[in-house]
């Protein structure tokens, strides 16, 4: 339903009539009628006095309309109007106030019940086109698509497909900088008209998505050059932004992103969406981030689980000041940190040091990628971070800071099946396993510290507190036994290969 203020700006602002006096802009009005011999009063109705006629002294008792006229009446509440008007006139343009209102509610209705019923936006771009009769899509701050009408996708400009995703080309993203189209879309809370001279064939409408007062997208609506955008049609592109805003909250990234435009684009590319290294630089570019030649991926988890936009925006905020040209986004409950520059990522304790203090502060564990080159493998090393974190935090739970270069092993052991980690186990450990047990002797002890001390037969002695000679012997029996000689370094390999897995699987 209407208020009385909503129709008296409406009239104001077409020139219809001014208020002369001070009214109840909160009352209710769903009706409008012309005062007449057999009026039947209703509180929620708006009377208005013809030319020559003159109002009622009383209405029924318990109701309090509302009387539009030129001067005083003791008999309702009235609104007093100035300005040359006809009592004709104001009622065609209050019924089109009314009606444009109900039409409004029905439709935005609609949008919202399509929420309920389906997955997504699909359904709700669909149904906003139907309503407007021009093409309509949802983008993200970083530039995709995600949402287009059937229409939208029609078009034969500013559109790129990459995979299954829609996005804007980049002469559409640098016309909406060079314009300071961008720079209109934050700062309007409503709808807004641009003519653009790029496209001087088109029109275009803009209007913000926000989440917890960020701006997390737009909705565009494009419309052939002349064509007329009526209030109607800009207020239902604002209420259909209030949908989307609806929607997107339904997913966790959208509510803890911190307003760092280029996040939508990382999460893309986390996720491994891309697969033209050209685009992925330039769409950086775009974003105001430098495309380097080294990457490395760091993820930060929470020991204690948190809920705050606040504080996932001051930690972000610390961790990009500590590495310059980065990027970090919530994603998946944990803060990931993209590290993107031109000189090689060594990981040496310089680097990791800031990291690691920052974790330690923030009672945080961080699991870190193994340094990359190809940006088009991030999801694989994002992938590796995770895992690398989760085996971390089994393995040494005291620890802050894991590496994948150090947990390359149990990294690789974690995508394989147990039998299939118990079946490459050398078959000479086992068969020395079952000698000692039947001969009493200690061949896999000796074997694995000889291995464990670098293969050094004097630090090995020592630490098994034999005389050099004693070791020696044992050695040479071992490789009677085996058929083998000690000198063989592939072989040593497999051996040490081979307890890192025993020690993997009984864990």
């Amino acid at each position: 339903m209407v208020t009385l203020q909503q129709v008296m700006e409406r009239l104001e602002e077409d020139g219809v009539l001014h208020p002369a006096g001070p009214y109840d802009g909160r009352r209710q009005v769903a009706q409008v009628e012309l005062l007449g011999p057999c009026t039947v009063f209703r509180g929620d109705t708006l009377y208005l006095c013809p030319e020559g006629e003159h109002p009622p002294e009383r209405v029924p008792e318990g109701l309090d309309c509302l009387l539009l006229t030129r001067g005083e009446h003791g008999g309702m509440t009235a609104v007093l109007a100035s300005g040359d008007w006809t009592a004709r006139r104001v009622y065609t343009q209050v019924r089109a106030v009314l009606e444009e209102e109900a039409t409004l509610v029905e439709q935005v209705n609609r949008l919202y019940r399509l929420l309920g019923v389906t997955s997504g936006l699909k359904e709700v771009v669909e149904a906003a086109e139907e309503f407007l009769h021009y093409p309509v899509s949802v983008c993200d701050v970083s530039y995709n698509m995600i949402e287009t009408s059937p229409m939208m996708r029609k078009l034969s400009y500013g559109i790129k497909r990459v995979n299954a995703q829609l996005v804007l080309d980049s002469v559409e993203i640098e016309s909406l900088q060079r314009l300071q189209i961008e720079r209109k879309i934050y700062e309007n809370q409503q709808a807004f008209i641009v003519d653009s001279e790029d496209h001087p064939d088109s029109r275009w409408v803009f209007c913000a998505i926000r989440l917890q007062g960020v701006v997390t997208g737009y909705v565009a609506v494009c419309l052939p050059a002349g064509a007329e955008v009526t209030r109607l049609d800009l207020r239902f592109i604002t209420a259909l932004a209030g949908v989307c805003s609806v929607e997107m909250q339904k997913h966790d990234f959208f509510v803890t992103r911190t307003g760092m435009k280029y996040e939508n684009f990382l999460v893309e590319l986390l996720e491994g969406r891309f697969d033209d290294v050209n685009l992925i630089s330039s769409r950086l570019e775009l974003l105001d981030r430098k495309f380097c030649r080294y990457f490395c991926i760091a993820v930060l988890h929470c020991m204690e689980p948190h809920d705050s936009t606040l504080f996932n925006k001051h930690q972000m905020a610390a961790l990009r000041a500590m590495y310059p040209n980065s990027m970090s986004v919530v994603y998946q409950d944990a803060i990931v940190l993209f590290l993107n520059q031109d000189e090689p990522i060594l990981l040496r304790e310089r680097q990791l040091a800031p990291l690691r203090e920052f974790a330690q502060r923030n009672r945080m564990k961080v699991g870190v990628s193994q340094p990359f080159q190809d940006i088009l493998k991030i999801n694989a090393f994002y992938g590796q971070t995770i895992n690398v974190l989760r085996i971390g935090e089994t393995h040494d739970p005291e620890a802050t800071l894991y590496l994948a270069t150090e947990l390359l092993p149990q990294y690789l052991f974690s995508n394989c099946p147990y039998l299939g980690l118990e079946v490459g186990i050398h078959h000479h450990i086992f068969w020395l396993q079952n000698y000692d047990q039947q001969y009493h002797t200690e061949f896999v002890h000796t074997l694995r510290t000889y291995l464990e001390c670098d293969r050094s037969a004097a630090k090995a002695a020592q630490t098994l507190h034999l005389h050099r000679s004693t070791f020696f012997y044992r050695i040479k029996k071992l490789e009677e036994l085996l058929g083998v000689s000690m000198n063989d370094s592939r072989l040593l390999f497999l051996y040490e290969l081979s307890f890192r897995i025993w020690d993997y699987l009984s864990k």
